[in-house]
């Protein structure tokens, strides 16, 4: 993902929501390519230290691994959840974290549907 561009409306499209408070480590930040609202991101990766998420917060779960996106002061932050030693103990060795990230930290998210478009023209019209 470092140095690969991201279209400025992909940047942070929330997935999921989270589900409690957790600690997650701050890998990147996504950084405007250009002076423009439209020009493309690139993720400019950190070692920012330890960040807590709080319950209820709009993420954008990565496809792979245990890591998301979320907004934070005006900025989209790339962020990496971080278990509880009693956690860790429970996965063993060598975990792989996203299955238990998806099962203990976030709940699916999704915009409640409108009606669309054409059907809001054709009630508009009728009236």
């Amino acid at each position: 993902m470092v140095g690969k561009d991201i279209d400025a409306r992909d940047v942070l499209d929330p997935n999921a929501k989270t589900r409690r408070s957790f600690k997650g480590h701050l890998v990147g930040r996504f950084k405007k390519t250009g002076p423009n609202s439209w020009d493309d991101y690139q993720v400019v990766a950190e070692d920012g230290g330890p960040i807590d998420v709080f319950p209820s917060v709009k993420v954008h779960v990565e496809e792979r691994g245990a890591k998301f996106r979320m907004r934070s002061r005006g900025e989209v932050l790339l962020v990496q959840w971080i278990p509880s030693d009693e956690e860790m103990a429970a996965l063993g060795e060598d975990p792989d974290l996203r299955q238990p990230f998806l099962e203990t930290c976030v709940d699916s998210f999704g915009y409640k549907k409108g009606i669309g478009v054409t059907a809001y023209i054709a009630k508009t019209l009728r009236r």
